[in-house]
């Protein structure tokens, strides 16, 4: 597979326009860039594009996604904008093929068939897509439903939350043994010149995230394939390969 050089992080937006929403969906496609996003299941097993399990930061009301049916979301609005929390279905008939998409399939521990869920639902895609996830098991359930599906370890050692897991992900024995992704997705707070050999190692692409300003997008151009970014000016891609 040929990768994108550049990668919109939840879509093109700003401060009209919200991340993870049909519009900056759109905005990316329609000026070619490729698409990163989030997915993560509600309580009626509805796949829904949202970075965060709780609605606060975004809607401005405190509804945990897991506990509340995609019918009880459908009036919420994304930042006082007319967008509201749109089905993965809904992004995928927008895209139509137009850019690559980079779904990011957040922790679900309620839903035992997750990747059987999202790998049935992609299959009647035919644009280009990856999955990519922290979790290297969910990755393995992903490739025994799918081999074919492209998959992405996501890797962060920058100190945070789920520290276990961000530990487990970032080990290449678990690459080698359990996920085994086409590529790695490493985040820029946390990345080395040896993240990109480890990358070389194991065959597979590299990604990093997230430049969200023109220094830091400099900075990784010289050692990433792919870049994730966010807030840097349209400008600074014109003449560049997308």
């Amino acid at each position: 597979m040929e990768f994108p050089r550049y990668i919109a992080h939840r879509g093109l937006h700003d401060d009209n326009i919200p991340e993870n929403s049909l519009a900056a969906f759109e905005r990316a496609a329609d000026l070619g860039f490729a698409i990163e996003l989030d997915v993560c299941f509600t309580a009626d097993r509805r796949m829904v594009v949202f970075h965060d399990s709780n609605t606060k930061r975004m809607c401005g009301e405190s509804i945990d996604i897991f506990k509340t049916s995609y019918a009880d979301l459908k009036h919420l609005r994304l930042l006082d904008t007319c967008e509201h929390i749109p089905l993965l279905s809904e992004v995928l008939k927008l895209v139509n093929g137009r850019v690559m998409l980079f779904i990011e399939l957040k922790s679900c521990p309620e839903v035992v068939d997750a990747q059987k869920r999202l790998a049935f639902l992609l299959s009647k895609y035919t644009g280009d897509f990856a999955v990519q996830s922290f979790d290297p098991i969910s990755l393995k359930k992903l490739r025994a439903v799918n081999p074919e599906i492209v998959r992405g370890q996501l890797v962060s050692t920058y100190k945070g939350e789920k520290e276990f897991l961000r530990k487990l992900a970032s080990a290449r024995s678990v690459w080698k043994t359990i996920s085994k992704p086409q590529y790695l997705a490493w985040d820029l707070r946390s990345v080395s010149i040896d993240a990109a050999f480890a990358a070389v190692d194991i065959d597979a692409h590299f990604i990093s995230w997230t430049a969200n300003s023109e220094e830091l997008i400099k900075a990784a151009e010289d050692f990433s394939g792919s870049i994730i970014f966010e807030n840097v000016p349209l400008e600074y891609f014109d003449g560049k390969e997308r």
